[in-house]
C-alpha cells in the first residue's frame, strides 16, 4: 500500500512539473509577442509611407504583421494606419511628425494621441501604386478576421491580386484557415503566384493545382504562360497542355449546364405569364391584349406591399414577396372581374371589337399607373434569402432569384392544374368549355363561370408580376414585352390546355436560350417564330388541343 502511495505521489509530482513547464513555455512564447512596437519605429514606418515610394511594399508588410500579431496595441495602431490611408486622412507634415485628420481634430500617427497644435497641411492622396498595395494589405489583414464572411471576401481579393501578396503571410493565414472556401481560394492564389517561380517543378505543381480550379481566368492565365514561354521544357509543356484541355472540358460542361438552367428559368417566366392567358383565351375565346397590363399591376401591387412593410413592419420586410402573392392575386382578379362585367361580356363572339377594347383598356391602365407611380422604373430591394447564388461548376452559377422564379412558377402551375382538374369549379369550367349550350341548358351559370374564369386568369397574370419583380425591370410599359411571348406559348401549346402551356413554355425557353448565346437575341426570336410556324402548319390547334364535343 505504501509503495502504491509513493507511486501515486510521484505521478502527481510529474503532472505538476509538466504543468509548470507548459505554462512557462506558453508565457515565454507570449511575452515577446505582446511587446508593442516602439513609438520611433511606428513613426519611421509612417514617414516611409510619406516619403519613400520604393519602400511601400516592405512598410505595409510590417504594418500588416503588427495588425495580425498578438499585441492588441499594435493591432489597433496598424488598423488605424490602414484606415487612415484608405480614407485619405494621413497628413505628412514635416514639423511635428505625421498626423491623422479626424472629425474632432488631429491625432499623432504614431501614438494616436490628440495633437493640440494647429495643422494646416492637407492630407496625402495615395498614388495609384500605393492604393493598389493598400487594398492588398487590407485584404491580408482581414484574412485573420474572426468573421468567416470577411475572410472569404479577403481571400477573393488576395486571389485577384496574387502578384502583390506577401506570400509568407498568406501561407500563415492558410495554415490557420478552417473554412474550406477560404482554403481553396488561398491555395489558388498561391498556385497563381507559384506559376512565375524560377523552379520548373514548382511551375508544374502550380499548373496541376490550377487545373483543379477551372475558370476563364485560369484558362487565360495558363494560355498567357504558354505564349510567353515558347521554349519551356517537355514535362512542363505536357502538363500545361493537359491542364488547358481539362479546363476546356470543364468549361464546356459548365456552359451546357448554364444554358439549360437559363432555358429553364426563361421557361418558368413564360409559363407563369401565359398560364392566365391560357385559361381566358381557351375558355372564353377572348384575345385579351390587356393581359400584359395585369402582369404590370401585379408587379406594382408587390411594390405597394414592399413599401408598406418597409414603413410599418420592417422586421417582416424579407417576407414581402410572400405577402404580395395573395394581395396581387386578389387585386388583379377583382379588376379582371370588373373588366369582364363592364366590357368583355358585351363583346363575346366579336373578336375584332374585343381586340380593340382590350387594347384600349391596356392603354388606360398604363396611363393610370403613370399618373399614380410615375413613368420611371421602380426599384425593389431583393430579400436577403434571394440574394447571391451558388457556383455549381466552372462557368455554371445558379442565382437564388431565378430558382425562386422557377419554384413559384411550378407551384402556381400545380395549384392551377389541381383547381381545374380536381375541384367543382374546375369541373364547371371544363363543362362550359366542352359544350357551352348544353351546360347552360342544364342550368349551369355560364356567365358567372365566365366572369370567375376571367378573374382567375387576371389573378394569375398578377402572380406573374410578383415573380418578375425579382428578375426584370418594373415600369408601366413592362407588360408589352411579355404579352406577345404569352400568346406564342398559348397558341403553340393549344388554347385552354394547361399541360400544353407548360410543354410549350419549356420548349420555347430552351430553344431561345440555346440559340441566343451564340447568334444573339434577334436570331433566337426568329428561330422561335419559325418553330411555331412549322408546328402550327402540322397541328393547327396546337400541340395539346383541348377536346370539345360538337
Amino acid at each position: 500500500m505504501a509503495s502504491v502511495s509513493v507511486r501515486l505521489q510521484g505521478h502527481g509530482l510529474w503532472r505538476r512539473w509538466l504543468r509548470h513547464v507548459w505554462l512557462l513555455s506558453l508565457c515565454c512564447h507570449l511575452l515577446p509577442a505582446q511587446a508593442a512596437l516602439p513609438t520611433d519605429e511606428r513613426r519611421a514606418l509612417v514617414v516611409a509611407l510619406c516619403t519613400q515610394p520604393a519602400a511601400y511594399r516592405a512598410t505595409l508588410d510590417r504594418v500588416v504583421q503588427a495588425v495580425v500579431g498578438s499585441s492588441a496595441e499594435d493591432a489597433a495602431w496598424g488598423q488605424a494606419l490602414l484606415k487612415g490611408l484608405a480614407d485619405v486622412a494621413l497628413v505628412c507634415r514635416e514639423q511635428g511628425g505625421p498626423v491623422f485628420k479626424r472629425a474632432d481634430g488631429h491625432v499623432d500617427a504614431a501614438t494616436l494621441q490628440a495633437v493640440s497644435e494647429a495643422v494646416d497641411e492637407l492630407p496625402m492622396v495615395p498614388s495609384l501604386v500605393l492604393a493598389r498595395l493598400l487594398k492588398t494589405s487590407q485584404a491580408e489583414a482581414e484574412l485573420f478576421s474572426p468573421d468567416v464572411g470577411t475572410r472569404r471576401a479577403a481571400a477573393q481579393r488576395i486571389s485577384q491580386a496574387y502578384a502583390q501578396i506577401n506570400e509568407p503571410l498568406v501561407r500563415q493565414a492558410l495554415a490557420k484557415a478552417s473554412d474550406p472556401e477560404v482554403v481553396a481560394t488561398l491555395e489558388l492564389a498561391l498556385a497563381k503566384r507559384q506559376l512565375a517561380s524560377d523552379n520548373a517543378q514548382d511551375r508544374i505543381d502550380a499548373i496541376r493545382a490550377l487545373t483543379n480550379a477551372p475558370s476563364e481566368a485560369t484558362r487565360t492565365l495558363l494560355s498567357n504562360h504558354l505564349e510567353a514561354n515558347p521554349a519551356m521544357d517537355g514535362p512542363e509543356r505536357e502538363a500545361l497542355v493537359q491542364a488547358l484541355a481539362g479546363i476546356d472540358r470543364a468549361l464546356k460542361l459548365g456552359q451546357i449546364g448554364s444554358i439549360a438552367f437559363s432555358g429553364l428559368s426563361y421557361a418558368g417566366v413564360l409559363l407563369i405569364t401565359a398560364l392566365g392567358l391560357s385559361i381566358v383565351f381557351g375558355l372564353l375565346g377572348v384575345i385579351n391584349l390587356a393581359h400584359g397590363e395585369f402582369i404590370m399591376l401585379g408587379a406594382y401591387a408587390t411594390f405597394v406591399v414592399e413599401k408598406w412593410l418597409q414603413a410599418y413592419a420592417p422586421g417582416w420586410f424579407d417576407a414581402y414577396v410572400f405577402l404580395a402573392i395573395p394581395f396581387a392575386f386578389v387585386v388583379c382578379g377583382l379588376i379582371g372581374i370588373v373588366l369582364e362585367m363592364t366590357v368583355i361580356r358585351h363583346l363575346y363572339k366579336r373578336p375584332l371589337e374585343t381586340l380593340l377594347a382590350t387594347w384600349a383598356v391596356s392603354i388606360a391602365l398604363i396611363k393610370l399607373v403613370q399618373i399614380v407611380f410615375g413613368s420611371q422604373n421602380v426599384e425593389f430591394i431583393t430579400p436577403s434569402f434571394l440574394q447571391g447564388g451558388v457556383q455549381v461548376s466552372a462557368g455554371f452559377f445558379i442565382t437564388w432569384n431565378r430558382v425562386f422564379a422557377i419554384a413559384l412558377a411550378l407551384a402556381i402551375f400545380g395549384a392551377t392544374y389541381g383547381l381545374i382538374r380536381h375541384t367543382r369549379f374546375g369541373l364547371l369550367i371544363r363543362a362550359t368549355t366542352q359544350r357551352r349550350d348544353t351546360a347552360r341548358a342544364l342550368g349551369l351559370p355560364a356567365p358567372t363561370i365566365d366572369r370567375l374564369a376571367f378573374g382567375l386568369g387576371s389573378g394569375l397574370a398578377g402572380l406573374a408580376g410578383v415573380v418578375l419583380t425579382q428578375i426584370a425591370s418594373v415600369n408601366p410599359s413592362m407588360g408589352t414585352s411579355f404579352v406577345v411571348d404569352a400568346f406564342m406559348v398559348v397558341v403553340l401549346g393549344g388554347a385552354g390546355s394547361l399541360v400544353g402551356t407548360a410543354v410549350s413554355s419549356l420548349m420555347l425557353g430552351e430553344v431561345n436560350q440555346l440559340i441566343e448565346p451564340f447568334y444573339g437575341a434577334v436570331a433566337a426570336k426568329v428561330a422561335v417564330l419559325l418553330l411555331i410556324v412549322l408546328i402550327i402548319q402540322r397541328r393547327p390547334q396546337g400541340l395539346f388541343a383541348l377536346k370539345t364535343r360538337s
